[in-house]
């Protein structure tokens, strides 16, 4: 025994921990032979589709410390090492844990196991969860769990749903989301409804007829009562992870339906018609609406906050599509309803989205007054002279 660990010592002896700058042991020398490398110290990292083995030093052979799943950002601490055909970076993640990763693999087809995103920063919102940004460029931020999905169409069976890979993807990426800031369910297990189901839901009016189209349910699996605490945090994973997502109300869709999150993946390529009107259409997500058909009245509003847009969208064009003017226009249609509350949610979301139009607050200063709500009525008539003033100037 006591020979075993005499053996085990000079082992870590002759196999030294790198420290932060004892990269000269592995030299990269001009990188040939070797993948080029695109990660930078100082910058965040994400791990891309393949799980990544953590290393207490740069080589293969030391057993891992962990397994990096997919979609996991680091902080790169230093680098480059280069050893064993692999470019290495020391990586730190979760805050406490240190280790070295291979950059990707240069044998044929040469592949990147990890993407560079730029600089972290954290923000720290009321409900004291910390949320993570990346500096894209241009002093320009999106959600750290921002990640393109994987042009895959292959379809897989969970349980009774089907969906396709890239739908799939963008479910475990938002789960991965969820769960760091707490949340105790991944996605997969939610699921009460999936893709490709023509027909099965007459209630559902055909968008899960194609692709990218999911229900997840938001009972608690221990009582079965509504996660009212968890739904906010569930619809801000999934939007972020770049589904169209919004709580369908008990009772909301037809007697008796039951409360669930309706998810639709955008840029699907397989969306059915609906799906993708409920997307870009005149009641859709990127415009602020709930994406609920004519039979539900009027456009509604989406209780659930802004869209939520990554850099990968932009690149497929996935654009915002709210604008003054149609808020307006949807506006006037309440007006013409005889629906003043109505009328003034329109506009004060315009507001709160374009707090710059000077012709936003006149308008909403009209509703105000005829509803007897004088002094809001006139702090809206000084904010609209203000800004006018200002255009003029």
């Amino acid at each position: 025994m006591r020979l075993i660990i005499l053996i085990s010592c000079l082992i870590l002896l002759i196999l030294p921990a790198v420290s932060l700058a004892d990269t000269t042991l592995y030299p990269c020398g001009d990188f040939s032979g070797y993948l080029a490398p695109r990660l930078q110290t100082g910058n965040a990292a994400r791990i891309l589709t393949t799980a990544l083995n953590l290393r207490p030093v740069p080589t293969t052979q030391q057993a891992r410390l962990a397994q990096l799943s997919p979609a996991t950002t680091v902080q790169v601490l230093d680098g480059p090492a280069c050893n064993q055909g692999f470019v290495w970076w020391q990586i730190q993640v979760g805050g406490d844990q240190i280790g070295w990763i291979a950059e990707g693999t240069n044998d044929d087809p040469a592949t990147y196991w990890t993407e560079p995103r730029g600089d972290l920063i954290m923000l720290t919102p009321a409900d004291g969860i910390p949320r993570y940004y990346i500096n894209i460029g241009d002093d320009t931020y999106e959600p750290e769990g921002c990640m393109r999905p994987p042009d895959d169409y292959n379809r897989v069976q969970l349980g009774y749903a089907t969906l396709n890979q890239r739908t799939l993807f963008m479910l475990d990426n938002a789960s991965r989301i969820y769960r760091d800031w707490g949340g105790v369910y991944s996605f997969r297990d939610l699921i009460t409804q999936g893709s490709y189901n023509v027909g099965a839901v007459e209630a559902s009016f055909g968008t899960h007829d194609g692709g990218g189209a999911i229900d997840i349910s938001v009972r608690s699996r221990v009582d079965w009562s509504v996660m009212w605490g968890e739904i906010p945090y569930m619809i801000e994973a999934l939007r972020i992870a770049g589904f169209a997502a919004w709580v369908r109300e008990q009772d909301e869709l037809y007697p008796y339906s039951s409360i669930h999150i309706h998810a639709i993946a955008l840029g699907d390529a397989e969306l059915s018609p609906i799906a993708r009107e409920q997307v870009e259409g005149e009641r859709g997500y990127l415009r602020g609406y709930n994406g609920l058909p004519e039979s539900y009245g009027l456009p509604i509003l989406d209780a659930w906050g802004a869209p939520i847009f990554c850099a990968w969208m932009a690149e497929d064009e996935i654009h915002d599509l709210r604008a003054p003017e149609y808020y307006t226009a949807i506006a006037n249609q309440y007006l013409e309803a005889d629906d003043l509350n109505s009328t003034l949610a329109q506009l004060t979301r315009a507001i709160e989205v374009f707090p710059e139009e000077a012709l936003l607050y006149s308008s909403r200063a009209t509703i105000y007054q005829a509803l007897n709500r004088l002094e809001e009525a006139g702090e809206d008539l000084a904010t609209y002279l203000t800004l006018t003033t200002a255009e003029s100037s």
